[in-house]
């Protein structure tokens, strides 16, 4: 499974304001490793894909719009 950066990167700006911060809060992951996903597209293990898989459910979007799986 890979996540698509430029479309969490979406995801980040529609629901926390471009906020790194906000966002990994959101999905409960260090801001660092949100950080490490979405500028080199490294560090994007289970708990990451986990994390936006829930974000997703939670809103009633279709997670495969950011996971490549």
């Amino acid at each position: 499974m890979e996540i698509k950066r430029e479309k969490l990167r979406e995801l980040m700006n529609t629901y926390c304001d471009d906020n790194y911060n906000r966002f990994a809060r959101e999905l409960d992951i260090n801001p660092s490793q949100l950080y490490r996903v979405m500028n080199t597209g490294v560090g994007g293990g289970k708990k990451v894909v986990g994390a936006v898989m829930k974000f997703c459910r939670m809103r009633g979007l279709d997670f495969n719009t950011y996971i490549d799986i």
